[in-house]
């Protein structure tokens, strides 16, 4: 008996050993089945119900687009080396062309507060979801995309003087599982400059991404990327709060 459970034993420090992640009486097939399921990506329904809730802090409010029939098919999506860099226009046109690969995505608009010309301060949520690690990888195509498209002569009229793009990775919040912003400033023919920027941040293989539109002074851009925290506990939340308002 002192043999049997000294092999008992041994086995499981084996495994151990070798950094099994189950248990020694878990079979093959339960590992099989729990890796597909930890596979599975989240449809554009599921990810409609993690958006930020249609009634937010300060007067702000959300409202979540229609969640699509089916999910788009393989010749929908594009991969970052097929997006010239002159169809790119602010931070969210970049996340957009680096997540081609997404099995599903989700988006709301969402606005309040006012901007220093008294206009009302607008936003945009998206949140894309991956199969395996393509979240992963989504993050480093960003990365890359943004190295090749540092700065952009955006598309114009013949004759015409040209608007510019730059781009940019800074650092993101501290939040998620990684997080990077994409600064995109378009710097006009006559010298005026706009900023639109994106912050991105992965939560296992999932991305959600804070969006600002193009033309935000510094101050207004810094208040719609501050909604990045509820937006990821909304997205992590066991019970998420409603997305659609009450009627």
């Amino acid at each position: 008996m002192r043999n049997l459970k000294f092999r008992r034993v041994a086995g499981c420090v084996l495994l151990a050993s070798l950094a099994s992640l189950t248990a020694c009486g878990s079979s093959a097939e339960d590992q099989k089945s729990q890796a597909s399921t930890e596979a599975q990506p989240l449809s554009a329904a599921e990810l409609r119900t993690r958006l930020l809730p249609a009634t937010l802090p300060y007067g702000w409010t959300s409202v979540a687009d229609p969640a699509p029939d089916a999910p788009p098919s393989p010749s929908q999506s594009q991969s970052p080396s097929q997006s010239p860099c002159t169809d790119l226009i602010d931070g969210q046109s970049v996340v957009d062309a680096s997540t081609g690969g997404s099995a599903a995505s989700a988006r709301a608009t969402f606005s309040g507060g006012r901007s220093a010309g008294g206009g009302v301060i607008p936003g945009r949520e998206t949140l894309y979801s991956f199969a395996g690690n393509g979240a992963t990888r989504a993050m480093l195509d960003l990365r890359d995309l943004v190295s090749r498209c540092r700065s952009v002569e955006l598309p114009h009229a013949a004759g015409e003087p040209a608007d510019k793009a730059a781009f940019v990775v800074a650092e993101g919040p501290r939040i998620g599982d990684e997080s990077l912003v994409v600064q995109a400033r378009v710097t006009g023919a006559k010298g005026d400059s706009q900023r639109g920027d994106a912050t991105v941040v992965r939560v296992g293989s999932s991305l959600v991404v804070i969006s600002s539109v193009l033309s935000l002074p510094v101050s207004e851009g810094d208040t719609v990327a501050g909604f990045v925290p509820a937006a990821v506990t909304q997205f992590t939340a066991e019970h998420p709060e409603p997305v659609d308002a009450v009627s």
